[in-house]
């Protein structure tokens, strides 16, 4: 598991925050990539994601 922080961005308008989710989905690794969801409020909530990886006998 990955814990990536994007931030809140001003405003709600946060750019990273957005677009990782279209970005992991169009990645060259998105067949890697098991799941991406936004983190609990103790690891960032609203401005991060964790991003789990697949186990390299499931790839």
């Amino acid at each position: 598991v990955l814990l990536v922080i994007t931030g809140k961005g001003r405003a709600g308008g946060g750019v990273l925050r957005q677009q990782l989710p279209l970005w992991l989905k169009m990645s060259a690794h998105k067949a890697k990539i098991l799941a991406a969801t936004p983190a609990s409020p103790r690891h960032g909530g609203a401005g991060a994601f964790y991003i789990c990886l697949r186990r390299r006998r499931d790839l």
